[in-house]
């Protein structure tokens, strides 16, 4: 994302990594600020900068991944901030893709990213009876809850526990709890 913004912008790397992380930061997403900003088409930013040759050496299987899917009986749709192109690369290259509803990606919520609180909204107005946001970011989390989901959080990290009603450490937990 670096090069590419140094290169389109025409700024040092140095400057570019700062503009990436400001607006990051500001927006949930340097897509988000460029956009505003600086008028970067969506569609050539986001192609660029997840180019699936490099990310494939990196899709690493995830022990019982499958397993732990197949045992969750409701709905399974992925939100992501990644493009259309990339999630789904990723999730067939770890054949998981037929477990999943739907994939909600950056393109479905007009390039707004989590964890703004309006893709939370939008997502809780779903029709399904219960919507539970399973995520690592505390931010995500926090956006999530305050939109009226139930969360839980799956990580090693501390959170405070108004932000998600279960704690997990890893995927391998979701085999521990009965139901959500």
């Amino acid at each position: 994302m670096t090069q590419y913004i140094s290169e389109n912008l025409s700024i040092s790397h140095e400057k570019a990594n700062c503009l990436r992380t400001d607006y990051w930061k500001k927006y949930g997403s340097t897509l988000r600020g460029l956009m505003i900003h600086h008028q970067i088409n969506p569609h050539d930013f986001l192609l660029k900068t997840h180019n699936l040759e490099d990310i494939e050496e990196k899709i690493e299987p995830v022990k019982n991944l499958r397993m732990i899917l197949k045992s969750i009986n409701d709905d399974k749709i992925i939100l992501t901030n990644a493009p259309t192109h990339y999630a789904k690369f990723i999730l067939k290259k770890l054949d998981i893709h037929y477990f999943f509803k739907q994939i909600i990606c950056i393109e479905d919520n007009l390039f707004v990213s989590k964890p703004d609180i309006r893709i939370f909204r939008k997502i809780k107005r779903m029709p399904y009876q219960k919507i539970i946001l399973i995520d690592d970011s505390h931010e995500n989390l926090k956006s999530a809850y305050h939109a009226g989901l139930e969360t839980v959080h799956i990580s090693n990290e501390r959170i405070n526990k108004n932000y998600a009603s279960k704690k997990l450490n890893g995927l391998g937990e979701l085999l521990k709890l009965k139901r959500f």
